[in-house]
């Protein structure tokens, strides 16, 4: 029997032989969004070994985030299929997924560990980092955003100790990890007969084996874990009641192999989704003076206490972390439906994968002014032309950002019953923490050098490498430097003073 007539059409211009992969590979959103022009809302995109019907439109977020059901389009297939099988087993177990998804989110938004946390990681990164990179005459903005916010997800998941001891190799896992996961063999092929599916088996078994051996050795001293503030202590000693422990203990003596490995692999996926944010971030404030002194003023206005800033009267650099979400942030959010689906326009979607792209939505001009240009103040303040000036935080309730998020036209992070459970995490990492602890306390000056005007998203002078993008921020194409002097007087020290 031949498919349906109304099945969803295929997108326009491929390449005989590549179909959409080179377009895709130099800019996924740019693609999606002439095609969405050419074709609809709903398409197919050739990657050859994936075949995607994309859903492109702020409708479409809700519909997959939000309306399907699992049976139908299922989220954890596509997490399966991407991890290339490694958390295949974990999956399989609708009473594990329930367990571990609630242990996230309660695990990770409790306000007072949320605090200790965020006070670790500000004391390590003043006292370690931001010392040690003003000593060298340069250092590379995108890895070393990456080195210290690895350490910070290391420290949030496993404590101090754990990353003191275990996190260089660890880290050297996690990048292994993110070019073997890039490689299309290491999908199309059984895991023994590619380097990258050697290399991510490696990983994930050597990975298992340090966890593993940590929560061994915890099970043995649950008073200090009830001491201490990261997420697997709590998990440990978390209230059998709850299901918490005795799901985790129940998995670590079955399935040592796969047990943990899901919940590790959520340090992965918090990491891709942050540490490229921050980067992007940083970079477009030193390439504009008027937002750059936005956001300093905030800092002076804000001094910090046990070196945690005060978010709620910095609504700048929510602001900043917003924008850069919507140019930059979930390309791609993928599920694979079961059957072939009858979307609400009448159309079919075929047995296979479908996709949204909230980065593609967040990219209509209808939706957002001059869509290409990175400007926090649309999310600040109510007009949306030039720099940010300081106005009244009481009008957040009423910003954009309240009405597209309500109406699914910006997702940074997630929406529905996925909802990512790291979005306080990330506010406290990068606005209560990182960013303001760094710019309060150190001149940054990037060296033009790695700069090529008009360049990247509004000329930031670098481009995204989408060939490299596991779905969430993508890295630049090349390294960006950036010199970094101490202040002799912190930003904040004015408002101590006036205080």
């Amino acid at each position: 029997m031949g498919k349906p007539a109304n099945i969803a059409p295929w997108a326009k211009s491929a390449h005989v032989l590549l179909g959409h992969v080179p377009a895709y590979l130099a800019d996924p959103v740019k693609l999606l969004c002439e095609q969405r022009k050419l074709v609809g809302d709903v398409f197919r995109v050739d990657l050859l070994i994936l075949k995607i019907t994309f859903v492109i439109g702020a409708d479409w977020n809700r519909w997959l985030l939000a309306e399907v059901q699992e049976a139908n389009v299922s989220m954890y297939k596509a997490i399966s299929f991407f991890s290339c099988g490694l958390l295949s087993d974990p999956l399989k177990s609708p009473v594990w997924i329930t367990h571990m998804l609630k242990a996230l989110r309660v695990g990770l938004n409790g306000p007072t560990r949320l605090q200790e946390i965020t006070t670790e990681c500000s004391k390590v990164a003043l006292e370690r980092f931001f010392p040690a990179w003003a000593n060298r005459s340069k250092i590379p903005l995108f890895d070393s955003c990456s080195e210290i916010l690895f350490d910070s997800h290391l420290t949030t998941f496993f404590g101090r100790r754990f990353a003191d001891a275990h996190g260089l190799e660890i880290r050297s896992i996690y990048e292994a990890t993110k070019v073997a996961l890039l490689n299309p063999c290491s999908r199309v092929l059984p895991w023994w007969a590619s380097p990258s599916g050697i290399a991510l088996k490696r990983g994930s078994r050597r990975l298992t084996e340090i966890i593993n051996a940590e929560v061994a050795e915890r099970l043995q001293d649950l008073d200090t874990c009830r001491e201490a503030s990261d997420y697997l202590s709590g998990l440990i000693i978390a209230n059998d009641t709850e299901g918490y422990s005795e799901n985790y203990r129940e998995h670590f003596e079955l399935n040592k192999y796969n047990a943990h490995l899901a919940q590790s692999a959520y340090i992965a996926l918090a990491q891709i989704s942050i540490d490229n944010t921050c980067s992007w971030t940083l970079l477009h404030l030193l390439r504009n003076s008027d937002h750059l002194a936005a956001f300093e003023a905030e800092i002076r206005d804000s001094p910090p206490v046990d070196g945690i800033y005060p978010m709620k009267n910095m609504p700048f650099s929510e602001a900043c972390l917003w924008e850069t979400g919507r140019l930059y942030n979930n390309f791609l959010i993928i599920r694979y439906a079961q059957h072939d689906i009858r979307t609400p326009s009448g159309l079919i979607i075929p047995k296979g994968w479908v996709a949204i792209s909230p980065a593609a939505v967040q990219m209509d001009p209808e939706l957002y002014e001059e869509p290409g240009k990175w400007n926090p103040s649309r999310f600040y303040c109510s007009s949306s032309n030039g720099a940010a000036t300081k106005s009244d935080t009481e009008n957040a309730s009423n910003s954009l950002y309240a009405t597209v998020s309500r109406n699914y036209q910006f997702v940074q992070f997630g929406g529905g019953k996925h909802v990512c459970s790291g979005e306080k995490l990330t506010h406290l990492l990068l606005r209560a923490s990182l960013w303001p602890s760094l710019l309060d306390n150190y001149h940054l000056e990037l060296v033009h050098d790695d700069l090529v005007n008009g360049e990247g998203v509004d000329g930031v002078g670098v481009a995204p490498d989408h060939a490299r993008n596991l779905g969430a921020a993508p890295p630049s194409t090349r390294e960006v430097h950036i010199k970094m002097t101490r202040r002799e007087v912190p930003l904040s020290s004015f408002a101590v003073h006036v205080a």
